[in-house]
């Protein structure tokens, strides 16, 4: 049987919630995967690049369609929809916090990329500063309250996220003629 990238990708998930990311290595993987370790770099150069992966599945499986104008409340709620499903994986894997904040982009899921995404912002009416900036701070409140939550604080997040869509509503009035 052939060794398929996404068979690698979903063992490693599975491997991070038994053990950890200490506990995520190239050999222990083959093991699971029942393989020698080595063939894994037919699939992956390095770890790097199959953690980058595992974070592109865990998005894949939360962000919301790619088009903002897909949702009655437009790029707000397109923010708060991908806002709640990132922080949501996050919380949801052992060390997901860390997969996702340390993950380098692979291009393997286009509509993942930070330049798609800041382009969907820049289609709803945000300057291009503005719209790479409202992805840089949304993305960044979303893993820093990931990291330091404990159970129970919906109401902080929320809170908070919606604190920083007020903001960039008004900024984007600003910009309208």
């Amino acid at each position: 049987m052939a060794l398929e990238r996404a068979t690698i990708i979903s063992a490693a998930l599975e491997l991070l919630d038994e053990v950890g990311i200490a506990g995520l290595s190239n050999r222990a993987l083959a093991a699971k995967l029942g393989v020698k370790g080595p063939s894994l770099y037919w699939h992956f150069k390095n770890m790097a690049e199959l953690h980058s992966q595992m974070a592109e599945a865990m998005l894949a499986e939360v962000m919301p369609s790619p088009d903002p104008k897909a949702f009655p409340g437009g790029w707000r709620e397109w923010l708060a929809v991908g806002a709640w499903g990132l922080r949501g994986v996050a919380l949801s894997r052992r060390n997901g916090v860390e997969i996702l904040a340390n993950a380098r982009p692979t291009g393997t899921n286009p509509l993942l990329s930070f330049p798609a995404m800041v382009g969907r912002l820049e289609a709803a009416g945000f300057a291009p500063d503005a719209a790479r900036g409202a992805m840089i701070a949304i993305g960044r409140y979303v893993m820093g309250s990931a990291r330091s939550e404990n159970a129970g604080s919906d109401a902080d997040f929320a809170f908070g996220l919606e604190t920083l869509l007020d903001g960039l509503e008004v900024r984007l009035a600003r910009t309208k003629p």
